[in-house]
């Protein structure tokens, strides 16, 4: 179910009010306003804003969603290739005005270079786990230039198992405690459940060394979420 591009395309006919309530397999449900997607500049978080003024050359943005953050990096005279699996998504990107588009997914990309690869809005979730997040990484180094930069964004949620003694209590076994169950609902469309990644910085930059690219955190926020610069080693 197209939850993303059917909530855009309504918001783009007038329904801004519209909210997407998102359920996790560890927390209860959270409303998810559809406006943040479009978001201007002055809107934009300070990593965000970080991000985008360091970008240059060629850029790709993965998990473009609503093109805001490609609108803001055209009006900069950026080249910008907006990629999301949502049709709805790249029609609203179209419609928002945003001029090279691409429907599918990340490891459909195999012939072009960029200069800049995003990843932005945790959008190191996209790997799904932690051991996908290897392989999420190793394709984003083969389509980086000589020189290129990927900025990522995550969310340490280590928080959400601590107990009101200071102690924390992580769930032991097989699975990495940021790896997430999600599902979304707008309006009559629900999604399957999908898994979410949510990495740690120390995990991010062990499994982008094993692929080649070294990490520099640029940005932490307030809520535990932060931004990595990833270059090649060599």
């Amino acid at each position: 179910m197209d939850v993303f591009g059917k909530a855009f395309q309504d918001y783009m006919t007038g329904k801004k009010d519209l909210e997407i309530t998102v359920y996790t397999d560890i927390s209860g449900p959270e409303k998810l306003p559809v406006s943040y997607f479009f978001r201007s500049w002055d809107d934009m978080p300070e990593g965000e804003k970080l991000v985008i003024e360091r970008s240059g050359g060629r850029v790709l943005d993965v998990g473009a969603g609503a093109g805001s953050h490609a609108l803001e990096l055209q009006k900069r005279g950026l080249q910008v290739l907006a990629l999301d699996v949502s049709p709805g998504a790249v029609e609203t990107m179209r419609q928002r005005g945003v001029k090279e588009t691409h429907c599918g997914d990340f490891y459909d990309l195999n012939k072009d270079h960029f200069d800049t690869i995003l990843f932005l809005m945790n959008g190191a979730g996209l790997a799904g786990d932690l051991k996908s997040l290897k392989k999420l990484l190793n394709h984003a180094e083969e389509l980086l230039s000589a020189g290129g930069l990927i900025y990522i964004e995550s969310t340490d949620i280590m928080y959400m198992y601590e107990d009101e003694d200071g102690s924390y209590r992580i769930p032991m076994g097989e699975k990495y405690y940021g790896e997430l169950e999600y599902r979304l609902i707008c309006q009559d469309l629900e999604t399957k459940p999908f898994p979410w990644l949510f990495v740690d910085p120390d995990s991010l930059e062990y499994t982008a060394r094993m692929c080649g690219l070294k990490t520099r955190i640029i940005y932490t926020g307030d809520n535990y979420n932060y931004v990595a610069e990833l270059s090649k080693t060599k």
